[in-house]
């Protein structure tokens, strides 16, 4: 396949890891080797607010539009619909950025286009998207993680002019999901440095090769998939919450049964009833999860085993905080 007219590079890290000013450096870099380059700041397209989330994941859908479009080389989609009556923020912040950096819509192969997204990207799920519009325009693709122990993150974050509350960059640090290549095999093309200090000569150096191997790697095009593999994802899905189910059905009479003799029958009815309850509730955001693990990672076979696992264990801690406050409730009586 022909070298790439474009790449879309991941910077993931938690706040205040280094991906600025690592940005700043690789431009820099590229721009001497007569790479164009294209700095997408999420921060910039998506102002700091108390957005609901259901909102913030609707403008990081907006910026995948964005991105889209870019590579469409024209201010119309193929398969989606973006009006601006629905994103004009984004869609406008995107074009003021682009156009500060002086970058046309054209693409060329011979001057090549880095696109580096700077953002936190904590979910393997949110780098996902970006690899596989990569797939679709078949362009090149890598990430770079930003390690950074949590402290010096926090100390960093409250110097800024907006930091980002302690408890988010925290919650940001425990849902950290770094690329795994032995895992998620379309993570390959990543690169792992340090920022609790200034990224050294030779690692940046290491991420410029980087890039030149995803522009000289281009990603094959996404082929439309077959009506029987949506199926057989659906089959799996669909086989994984009926074992989830009855583990957790399971647990539910073990506790009633342990609870007999120990409780009237009015607290046994009632102990059922709410763990039957939290059942319900549980599967269904167990449902949630499969499926968006299966829509998003079409790839990957799923773990069942572990899967369950993690359910069953998950499961009995909920339901352990119900059946004590019972157990209180009977010791109080």
């Amino acid at each position: 396949m022909s070298p790439a007219a474009a790449c879309l590079c991941v910077l993931c890290g938690l706040p205040a890891a280094g991906k600025s000013r690592l940005a700043g450096e690789l431009r820099g870099r590229a721009q001497a080797r007569g790479w164009r380059t294209l700095l997408v700041t999420y921060d910039e397209l998506i102002p700091a607010r108390d957005w609901q989330e259901s909102e913030w994941k609707q403008h990081r859908r907006t910026v995948l539009m964005c991105l889209e479009r870019f590579l469409h080389q024209t201010h119309e989609l193929s398969d989606q619909t973006l009006t601006l009556s629905e994103a004009d923020g984004v869609w406008l912040r995107f074009e003021q950025m682009r156009q500060r950096q002086s970058v046309s819509h054209t693409l060329v192969r011979s001057q090549p286009l880095v696109v580096v997204l700077d953002d936190n990207f904590y979910y393997q799920s949110m780098r996902y998207q970006i690899q596989r519009l990569a797939r679709k325009h078949a362009v090149g693709f890598c990430q770079v993680f930003l390690r950074c122990p949590p402290h010096v993150c926090l100390q960093r974050n409250r110097c800024r002019s907006q930091p980002v509350p302690d408890e988010v960059l925290l919650q940001m640090c425990e849902r950290m999901e770094p690329p795994n290549e032995i895992r998620n095999p379309w993570e390959r093309q990543s690169l792992t440095l340090d920022g609790t200090d200034v990224v050294a000569d030779g690692h940046v150096q290491k991420l410029m090769d980087l890039l030149a191997s995803a522009l000289e790697n281009p990603l094959s095009p996404v082929q439309d998939e077959s009506p029987q593999k949506e199926a057989d994802r659906q089959i799996c899905a669909s086989s994984v919450l009926h074992q989830a189910d009855q583990t957790c059905r399971r647990s539910v009479s073990q506790a009633v049964t342990s609870a007999r003799g120990q409780a009237s029958p009015d607290v046994l009815k009632a102990l059922a009833k709410e763990l039957n309850e939290l059942k319900t509730a549980f599967l269904q955001e167990l449902k949630k999860d499969v499926l968006h693990r299966v829509s998003v990672f079409p790839e990957e076979p799923v773990d069942t085993e572990k899967l369950l696992m993690d359910v069953s264990a998950a499961f009995q801690r909920r339901s352990h905080q119900i059946v004590s406050k019972h157990q209180r409730n009977v010791t109080d009586g």
